[in-house]
């Protein structure tokens, strides 16, 4: 008798994927393990903090640094983790400061405005939690900025603690030269001052005691000597910097001039820091980072008669001054200043200055025009403060300069290489080329030339009437150069020379061609294969055809440039200084296929944009063919310049 299979075993067979006995090896599906992920470790920053002693509207001096140092307070540099509590901080802060403990968490944490010398404190904002990492990160700028702590009700004991302090444990220690005691060095300095220390009595020691005691003398003398120059010198009420009482009246009037004038920069250099700096953006943004952004400088102008009008207003300067953010409004125009506006602003000035303030061949660079008119209005002083304020906003740089000029600025030095002056230049090579001197004789006289004149004093001549064109332009610089103290941008030319050059000097061209709008173009195109996108694809190539024709006509007033046209789209008619700022700009070109279906029965639309998002929407209906698009871009561009879209 056969032995009929069982159920399960013909089931097996049939479905073996269901029925198996062992389905781990047959029909398992295999799941990985998913990799778990580490938590990402926050990498903790150092902060400079100061503990000041008593609450105060300003930075503390030089001198009452070491005070505070010796008190047991002033500078502490802590290693903070950006997920750090307010409870970890106060804990951390009283651990350094002993005499935080007193405080009972009433203080708050301040950070200073730009610019340098004494400078203003401002609170940093609290959230919710307090004080956090986070927090201090950004307002110490990544530990970069000093965080100052201020006392709210109380005022700390600023009494000197003995050189033996746990607050010295760490600090560096020397030996008094006359008593041999060991102290902190910021004890030492009091220590010098009251030490009496005496000799024995033994004949030979007193022999060298005296030698010692001469030269202690001297050294007191001299220490004497320093003491009653300090005691003569006097704050002045303006930038609270010391100067000696016989020249603080001079200095304190210039300082009110310049407080009055919006355009106050503190002498008393603390924390230059230049030496980082090792090229042209370096420059800017170390430029960028003296803005004071305590309040903003707002100025509302019309665009008609734009240069002047906004001359005008600038030198006014009843909002704020050069050292605050600028804020510009159109007057008629509902744009609300987010970057666009001020950019044009910005370029419409410096392009205008170039024109109003200076003369020359624009591609041997230009210089100032001889204007004392100008001159008596402080015209230049403004264009300086211009300048700087363009370099450090977002706004273009007055590259038409020539090398002399530049040179000028940096040196107070008068050289006459690379100079060229589109009157006297041409006298110049004639002399130069001449045999004889006697048709030249009034003209070499009107130079302010009197020695003789012949050919074996050609050089002298040359050098003559050279001296006279630069000479009489360099009322002009000067005042340009006070101009450029906003940010200390002068300063920084003035020691960092090579790195500021070609952002004053002819021949670095930061003007906007074709290929630079082309190249950042991001045009929203349709799917391949639509008709859609046909239409978009023949608009790009009439685009890039009309700023190549712009590119290619002769440049003449009220005629349209590529630098126009990308003014129109972005607000700004220059390349970016920055490099960063280049690889990250991009102008999004949008194409509106449906106008008429949102206007129906209209004959004619222009394109739409939005300059603060460098966006541009073109009417695809309305640009059929070249000569169309060329009309309706020329129309656009020259009755479009206004921000009435919010």
């Amino acid at each position: 008798m056969v032995e009929r299979p069982t159920v399960q075993s013909e089931m097996a067979r049939s479905f073996p994927g269901f029925f198996n006995r062992n389905p781990k090896k047959r029909g398992a599906v295999f799941i990985p393990k998913r990799k778990l992920k580490t938590a990402k470790l926050w990498k903790p920053f150092e902060v400079c903090f100061f503990l000041i002693g008593s609450a105060t509207e300003l930075t503390p001096t030089l001198s009452s640094e070491l005070e505070h140092f010796q008190a047991g307070l002033g500078k502490r540099t802590l290693s903070i983790e950006s997920d750090l509590s307010h409870e970890e901080l106060s804990t951390l802060l009283r651990e350094t400061y002993k005499k935080m403990t007193e405080l009972q968490d009433r203080w708050l944490i301040y950070k200073a405005a730009g610019g340098n010398g004494r400078r203003k404190l401002f609170p940093v904002s609290l959230e919710s939690e307090g004080y956090t990492g986070a927090i201090l990160k950004t307002a110490s700028n990544g530990g970069k900025n000093v965080l100052f702590i201020m006392p709210l009700q109380d005022d700390l004991d600023m009494t000197p603690l003995p050189a033996d302090a746990p607050e010295f444990a760490q600090m560096p220690k020397a030996s008094c030269k006359q008593c041999n005691d060991i102290m902190p060095l910021q004890m030492l300095v009091l220590h010098v001052k009251n030490c009496g220390y005496s000799s024995s009595s033994n004949s030979e020691e007193e022999d060298v005691v005296l030698l010692e005691g001469n030269s202690t003398t001297s050294g007191q003398m001299a220490s004497n000597q320093q003491v009653l120059e300090q005691e003569n010198e006097v704050q002045c009420p303006v930038c609270a910097a010391m100067f000696p009482a016989m020249a603080i009246e001079i200095h304190a009037s210039q300082c009110s001039e310049r407080m009055e004038r919006g355009s106050f920069v503190e002498p008393e250099a603390e924390d230059t820091d230049l030496d980082h700096i090792a090229s042209e953006e370096d420059v800017i943004r170390w430029v960028k980072a003296q803005i004071d952004t305590s309040r903003t400088f707002e100025i509302c102008v019309s665009r008609e008669a734009i240069v002047e009008r906004g001359l005008r207003l600038w030198k006014r300067q009843k909002n704020g001054g050069p050292l605050n953010p600028l804020k510009v409004s159109f007057l008629g125009e509902a744009g609300v200043d987010t970057g666009a506006l001020r950019v044009e602003f910005l370029s419409t000035m410096v392009a205008g200055i170039e024109n109003r303030l200076f003369e020359g061949d624009g591609e041997k660079g230009k210089v100032p025009k001889y204007s004392l008119n100008d001159l008596d209005n402080e015209m230049f002083r403004v264009a300086g403060e211009i300048f700087s304020v363009s370099i450090a906003q977002g706004g273009p740089a007055p590259q038409f300069m020539q090398e002399w000029c530049y040179k000028y600025l940096v040196t107070g030095k008068l050289q006459t290489d690379g100079f060229f002056d589109t009157e006297l230049s041409p006298l110049l090579k004639e002399i130069e080329d001449a045999t004889d001197l006697s048709p030249y004789i009034q003209q070499i006289l009107d130079c302010g030339y009197t020695g003789p004149i012949d050919i074996e004093q050609k050089d002298g001549i040359l050098r003559a009437v050279a001296l006279h064109a630069t000479t009489k332009r360099t009322p002009m610089l000067q005042q340009l150069r006070e101009g450029l103290e906003v940010y200390n941008m002068a300063q920084v030319m003035k020691d960092k020379p090579d790195e500021c050059r070609s952002l004053f000097v002819i021949g670095n061209d930061g003007k906007v061609d074709s290929q630079y709008i082309m190249s950042h173009l991001a045009p929203e195109m349709s799917p391949h294969g639509s008709s859609k996108r046909l239409k978009e694809t023949r608009i790009l190539d009439f685009f890039q055809d009309f700023l190549y024709e712009l590119e290619d006509s002769q440049p003449q007033a009220e005629v349209l440039t590529v630098s126009t046209v990308m003014q129109w789209m972005t607000g700004q008619s220059h390349k970016h200084l920055l490099e960063s700022e280049r690889q990250t700009f991009k102008i999004k070109l949008r194409f509106d296929h449906n106008c008429l279906d949102h206007s129906p029965g209209h004959t004619v639309c222009f394109p739409i944009v939005s300059a603060c998002t460098n966006t541009v929407t073109l009417p695809t209906v309305h640009l059929q063919d070249y000569e169309s698009f060329k009309t309706n871009m020329k129309t656009a561009v020259k009755y479009g310049a206004s921000f009435d879209r919010v």
